[in-house]
C-alpha cells in the first residue's frame, strides 16, 4: 500500500509540477512577446519623433533660407530701382553677386525676356522666362508689384547642380528680378532629414533592426545593399505585409524573428523585428530557475507528505488490515487497537463492535442452520427405502442400498420398487449442488421418476419424460445425473438408461466385475427435448450389478488424493469373507473407503446400490 500511495503521490505532484511549469512557461512566453512588441513600438515612437523633429528643423531652415533669399532679392531689386544702369553694367552685376553671396542674378523686361544675367552665359542671353515650367512660375511678377516667390531647391543643367531661385517684381518698371544660389545649410539639412538615413540609427535590442518601406520597396535599412529592393527580398512574406495588423513570425536572413508593422503615412511603413532567441532570453533563464526551484520543492513536498501519511495513515491502515485479516481468516477474537487519531479510534471501536455482533449472529445462525440441516437430512433419509430385504417373499433377486450422508445435506438418492409382479425398478441419482435446495430438487426428481416408472413405460421413456418435467419447473437451474434399471424378473432381461451418471460395475457369473459401457444421455433437467438411449443386458443367475455416486470415487484422503475408479474396481474384485451378498459388497466397499480416507472429512454423500439376480433359484450364490 505504501508503494502504491507513493506512486500516486509522485504522479499527482509530478502532474502539478508539470502544469505549473507549463502555465508559467506559457505566461512568460506571452510576456516576453508582449515586451518585445512594446520595445519595437517604443523604437517606432522614437523613429517617428525623430522624423518629426527633422521635418520641423528642415521647415525652420527652409523658412530662414527663404527669408534670407527674399531679402537678397529685394535688395537687388532696390539697387536696380536706385540705379537702373546696373542692368547694363556686367562689372556691377559681378560685384553685386559677390556682395550678396549669390551664384546667379537675372533681370527681365516687361515681356519676361532676360535683359541682364550673372554669370553671363550664352543660354541666359535673351532667355524667355515663359518658355519653361521652372521659370514660368515667376511671370506673375511682371503684373504684380508685390509678387515674391522662393522656389524649392532643384537640379539645374546637365551638371545636376542644386540651386534655389527667388524672384520679386522690379520696382523701377514692369519685369522680374531673380536671384539663384546654393543654400548650403538647407542642402545639409535636407540630407540629414532624408528618411533613408534614419533606420540605421535605430537598433532594436542587440540584434534587432528597423526598416522603412515605401510601397513594397525598402528605403531605409542598415544594410545599404538592400536599399531599393522589394520587402520580399528581405524575408518578409508579402501576404503578411499586406494584411499585418498584429505581430507575426518570419525568417529574416535565416533567423526566426518577431515582426511588427506600423504605417506612418499614406505609403510609408515602419518594420521592426527582434530575433526570437533574444526575445526569449529572460524567459529561458526564468524557466531554468523555475525548474530547479520546482524540482527542489517537488522533492521536499513528496518526502514530507509521504512521511506524514506513512506515519499518520498508512501505518494505522497496516495495523487495521492485519487485524482484519485475522478476523477474515476466522479469528473472531482478534481486536483492532489503533488509536493514533480520532478517526482510527472510532474505526477500531466500530470494527470491534461489528465483530462482536457478528460472532453472536454467527453462533445463532450456525445453531439455526444446524437444526435446519438436521431436519432436512432427516427428511431426505426418510424418503429412501431403509428396510432390507425390501421384498422378503421374492427369492429371485437380492437388493441392497445405503447412503452415508456427509455433514452437509446433499442431493444423492436411490430408489427401488416393483413396477408389477414381474418387473423390479431400481434408481440411483446425484443432484447438482448441496444444501436444502439440492435436497428439495432430489425429492422432486425421485417422485417424478418413481411415478413415471410405475406406469410401465421403458427406462428411456422414463428419463425422457422426467427431463421434460424438470426443465419446465427448474427456475433454480439445477440438474441431476441418474441411472435406472428395470429387471424382468422371470427372464433376467435388464433394461437400463443412463442420464450422465457414473457407469455401473457388472459381474457376470464367476467373472470379475467390469465397467458396464453403455451410451450415456444428457443430465436430467439440463436441456429440453433430449431423447435418452437405453440398452438391454441379459442377466443369468448369480450376476451382480453395482451402482454408486461420485462420492465413492471422489472420496479424499489427507493427501487430497481421490479414491478413484481403479481403486474402486480393485476393491469390488477383492475376496469378501463369508456369504457374498449385495449388503456385504456395499459394506466391504464402505470399509475400504473409510480406511483410505483415514481422518479426512467426508465431503460428499456416499451412495451405493447393488442387485444380485438369482432367477427362479432361491439359493444365493456364494463369492
Amino acid at each position: 500500500m505504501r508503494k502504491t500511495f507513493q506512486i500516486w503521490l509522485f504522479i499527482f505532484v509530478a502532474i502539478a509540477f508539470t502544469i505549473t511549469f507549463l502555465l508559467s512557461f506559457f505566461f512568460q512566453t506571452r510576456q516576453a512577446q508582449q515586451n518585445a512588441e512594446a520595445l519595437i513600438r517604443l523604437r517606432f515612437q522614437d523613429a517617428q519623433k525623430q522624423i518629426r523633429i527633422n521635418n520641423e528643423n528642415l521647415d525652420r531652415i527652409r523658412q530662414m533660407v527663404g527669408e534670407e533669399s527674399k531679402a537678397k532679392t529685394r535688395a537687388f531689386a532696390r539697387m536696380i530701382m536706385i540705379d537702373p544702369t546696373i542692368v547694363g553694367n556686367q562689372d556691377r552685376l559681378n560685384q553685386i553677386a559677390k556682395d550678396l553671396q549669390v551664384d546667379e542674378l537675372h533681370v527681365s523686361d516687361s515681356k519676361g525676356i532676360l535683359v541682364a544675367s550673372y554669370p553671363c552665359r550664352k543660354e541666359y542671353k535673351r532667355y524667355d522666362m515663359n518658355s519653361a515650367d521652372q521659370s514660368r512660375v515667376f511671370m506673375p511678377a511682371i503684373t504684380d508689384p508685390k509678387f515674391e516667390l522662393v522656389q524649392e531647391m532643384q537640379k539645374q543643367g546637365a551638371g545636376s547642380a542644386v540651386v534655389q531661385y527667388t524672384g520679386v517684381a522690379r520696382k523701377d518698371e514692369p519685369g522680374i528680378v531673380q536671384v539663384a544660389y546654393v543654400p548650403k545649410r538647407l542642402e545639409e539639412a535636407i540630407k540629414l532629414a532624408d528618411i533613408a538615413n534614419l533606420a540605421a540609427g535605430f537598433r532594436i535590442g542587440s540584434n534587432g533592426e528597423m526598416v522603412i518601406i515605401k510601397g513594397n520597396t525598402i528605403v531605409s535599412v542598415q544594410d545599404r545593399n538592400l536599399l531599393g529592393k522589394n520587402i520580399a527580398d528581405f524575408g518578409v512574406p508579402l501576404r503578411q505585409f499586406a494584411k499585418a495588423q498584429k505581430s507575426f513570425r518570419a525568417r529574416i536572413k535565416g533567423v526566426p524573428v518577431l515582426c511588427l508593422f506600423e504605417k506612418i503615412g499614406n505609403d510609408t511603413t515602419l518594420l521592426g523585428f527582434l530575433p526570437e532567441n533574444e526575445m526569449y532570453v529572460s524567459r529561458n533563464s526564468m524557466a531554468i530557475e523555475l525548474t530547479v526551484a520546482n524540482l527542489l520543492l517537488f522533492v521536499v513536498v513528496f518526502v514530507l507528505v509521504s512521511s506524514l501519511v506513512q506515519r499518520i495513515v498508512i501505518n494505522g491502515i497496516y495495523r487495521v488490515n492485519h487485524s482484519l485479516k485475522e478476523i477474515t481468516d476466522g479469528n473472531l477474537d482478534e481486536k483492532v487497537n489503533v488509536r493514533t487519531n480520532k478517526e482510527f479510534n472510532d474505526l477500531s471501536h466500530g470494527i470491534n463492535c461489528t465483530v462482536s455482533a457478528l460472532k453472536d449472529a454467527i453462533a445463532e445462525a450456525a445453531a439455526r442452520i444446524d437444526r435446519e440441516l438436521e431436519f432436512a437430512r432427516a427428511i431426505q433419509l426418510s424418503a429412501l427405502p431403509k428396510i432390507f430385504p425390501p421384498f422378503p417373499d421374492r427369492k429371485e433377486f437380492d437388493i441392497y442400498a445405503s447412503m452415508f450422508p456427509a455433514k452437509e445435506v446433499g442431493g444423492d438418492f436411490y430408489d427401488l420398487f416393483l413396477v408389477d409382479n414381474n418387473h423390479l425398478a431400481f434408481v440411483i441419482a446425484d443432484v447438482s449442488g448441496k444444501g436444502i435446495p439440492a435436497a428439495l430438487f432430489m425429492m422432486t426428481s425421485k417422485t417424478v421418476i418413481n411415478n413415471y416408472a410405475k406406469t410401465g413405460i421403458s427406462a428411456a421413456e422414463v428419463f425422457t419424460r422426467t427431463n421434460e418435467y424438470l426443465c419446465a419447473n427448474n427456475e433454480a437451474g439445477m440438474f441431476v445425473t441418474a441411472f435406472i434399471g428395470i429387471l424382468e424378473i422371470d427372464t433376467g432381461k435388464l433394461t437400463i438408461a443412463n442420464a450422465g451418471h457414473n457407469p455401473p460395475l457388472l459381474r457376470q457369473g464367476s467373472q470379475s466385475f467390469q465397467w458396464l459401457k453403455t451410451k450415456n444421455g444428457f443430465v436430467l433437467g439440463g436441456m429440453e427435448g433430449v431423447q435418452y438411449p437405453e440398452a438391454e443386458i441379459q442377466l443369468v443367475p448369480g450376476d451382480v450389478i453395482y451402482l454408486y455416486t461420485d462420492g465413492v470415487t471422489e472420496a479424499l484422503n489427507p493427501s487430497s488424493e481421490f479414491f478413484g475408479d481403479p481403486r474402486l474396481l480393485e476393491t469390488v474384485n477383492q475376496k469378501i469373507e463369508g456369504i457374498f451378498s449385495p449388503e456385504t459388497l456395499i459394506g466391504h466397499i464402505k470399509k475400504e473407503i473409510a480406511l483410505f480416507r483415514k481422518d479426512a472429512q467426508q465431503s460428499d454423500d456416499i451412495t451405493m446400490l447393488a442387485v444380485q439376480y438369482f432367477g427362479k433359484s432361491t439359493e444365493q450364490i456364494s463369492n
